[in-house]
């Protein structure tokens, strides 16, 4: 799950922005790295990874903030939403006409851009395409399976604002840290009274930050997070023969399952990776920007 696109990210009514896009200079023989990205933090937060991938592979990312219903949905909650197989049929279609699934390529998806990443991979399957998606990477993404499917009411405010804590410390370019002990048997308010104090504490919040800002934020960020449950809401697929490569930061979303259950949705062993970092910090700290690229880079050749 993500929250809202980036609100800074200037938006103008009636101009469309292309759904795939690529980052930095490309060599047209270059090998495709197709990364799906489903906002809350702005695209170029993937710069870090396509700045050190070999000269001979390019980054392309599958913007998902620049599909207007799902943009509009983290804004309206009451707005329909568009599901994942629509979803990832826009993306296919975008990624075929630009020519980059007609060889080998890796194919990797960011939080709830790894289920839709599945969804691209089932379709290529589905039409006998599937052994060109040399490898399939999602990275501190939850899978779309019944154990981790709930209705909106039943997400808790304790684990949201654990959430919410990590994003805010990557909006702010500071880590901030929240022991998720801290909140327990607390309802929204009263959490976000302990996190506003933590953040001020910390360095990431300035002292005096009024407890009304900080909640705007919040439900911004929970209306982005419900409009991607809804999104997966009925999406049960079927397991792939094929390996996922999970993952996960220290400080996952849910950092007590051990796979996010992807093992449910691999007819094969997952391959699994650990990296430095938080769910949002993951794509641009150099360490586990150097980790992600050189994974993306060698794909299912790493064994």
């Amino acid at each position: 799950m993500s929250p809202r696109p980036d609100p800074a990210t200037p938006r103008r009514p009636g101009a469309p922005r292309p759904l795939v896009t690529t980052l930095g200079p490309v060599d047209p023989a270059a090998r495709p790295v197709v990364a799906v990205h489903p906002g809350a933090l702005p695209a170029t937060a993937w710069q870090s990874v396509a700045a050190r991938l070999p000269e001979d592979h390019a980054l392309h990312l599958c913007d998902l903030g620049n599909v207007p219903e799902y943009f509009a949905a983290a804004l309206v909650p009451t707005l329909s939403v568009i599901g994942v197989r629509e979803l990832a049929r826009r993306c296919l279609r975008e990624l075929t006409a630009a020519g980059l699934t007609d060889g080998p390529f890796t194919l990797a998806g960011w939080s709830f851009g790894g289920v839709v990443a599945y969804e691209i991979a089932a379709r290529l399957e589905a039409q006998g395409l599937g052994g060109r998606v040399e490898d399939l990477v999602v990275l501190d993404s939850i899978a779309p399976v019944p154990a981790f499917q709930r209705p909106d009411e039943l997400l808790r405010p304790d684990m949201l604002i654990t959430w919410f804590a990590m994003y805010l410390g990557a909006k702010r370019g500071r880590r901030l840290t929240l022991d998720p002990a801290a909140l327990d048997g607390l309802g929204e308010e009263d959490g976000l009274g302990v996190l506003l104090a933590e953040a001020i504490d910390q360095g990431v919040l300035q002292d005096g930050t009024e407890p009304a800002g900080l909640r705007k934020l919040y439900t911004a960020f929970h209306t982005g997070l419900v409009r991607n449950n809804r999104c997966t809401a009925g999406y049960l697929p079927a397991p792939l023969d094929r390996t996922v490569t999970v993952v996960k930061p220290e400080r996952s979303l849910l950092p007590d399952s051990p796979d996010l259950g992807w093992s449910g949705l691999s007819g094969r062993p997952l391959r699994q990776r650990a990296v430095p970092g938080d769910h949002y910090t993951m794509l641009h700290e150099p360490e586990t920007a150097d980790a992600l690229a050189a994974l993306l880079a060698t794909g299912s050749r790493t064994g």
